[in-house]
Order: structure tokens, then sequence, then C-alpha cells
């Protein structure tokens, strides 16, 4: 009787353990899968804290903005080497380059017209900033050509 007892024991302790290690499996591969999901949010995460690191690298050097629409980022592209002109020309104090540059200021408020037409609100500010700095460096440019 002692053996049955015994032996019933025994065999309700390894069918526990066998369960317990399964249950024990079944929670390592839940975990597994959670620390796989945390790390795959966090790649996307870094992902994403790159591209925006990148853009505000990219306007801090250029003093360009990145735009959505590929208009406005020509016409950005083309006031900067408009402003860039200017500069030089205020610097030399050039006038004959300085009327030159009149003709190109209509040509660039016309085409900022077009482009303003069809910009997103995000890239209405960008733009807005960057032209208001624009301005100011335009505005040192005169001032010191005339001093």
């Amino acid at each position: 009787m002692k053996k049955l007892i015994l032996g019933s024991a025994l065999m309700l302790a390894l069918s526990v353990s066998f369960v317990s290690c399964k249950e024990a499996t079944d929670k390592a591969k839940e975990a597994t899968e959670a620390a796989e999901n945390t790390a795959n949010e966090a790649v996307d995460g870094a992902k994403e804290v790159v591209e925006e690191t990148k853009e505000a690298v990219t306007e801090a050097v250029d003093g360009v903005p990145s735009f959505d629409d590929a208009a406005v980022a020509e016409y950005v592209k083309t006031y900067d080497e408009y402003v860039s002109e200017y500069k030089e020309a205020a610097e030399s104090k050039n006038m004959t380059a300085l009327a030159a540059l009149g003709t190109k200021s209509q040509e660039l408020a016309t085409k900022s017209q077009e482009v303003m037409k069809n910009l997103s609100a995000d890239d209405a500010k960008k733009l807005t900033e960057y032209m208001t700095a624009k301005s100011k460096e335009l505005q040192e440019y005169a001032t010191k050509m005339t001093n």
C-alpha cells in the first residue's frame, strides 16, 4: 500500500512539474515577445528622432528649412541665392549689381504669390519665419552699405 501511495505521489509531483515547466515556457515566450515589441517600438521611435534631428541640423547649418512642397523649396533656394548676391553687392557697394537685383526681386515677389497658394500650414509657418529672418539680413546689408 505504501508503494501505491508513494508511486501516486511521485506521479502527481512529476505531472505538476511538467505543467509548471510548460507554464514557465509560455511565460518566457510571452516575456520575449513583449521585449521584442518594446524593442521594435524603441527602434521606430529612435528612427523618428534621428529624422527630426537631421532636419533640424540641416536647417541650422544651412539656415534653410525643409519643405514638403518642391515648388516652395525651389523658391527658397532661389531667394537664398538672391540674398547672397545682394550681400556681395552691398558689401562691395556695387550700385550696378544692386540695380540688376531689383529686377530679380520683382520676379521673386511674383513667384512668391504663386507659391503661397498651395502651402500647408506647417510650410506657411516655416516660410514666414524664413522670410522674416532673410528680410532682417537684407536690412542689415543695406544699413552697412550706407555707412
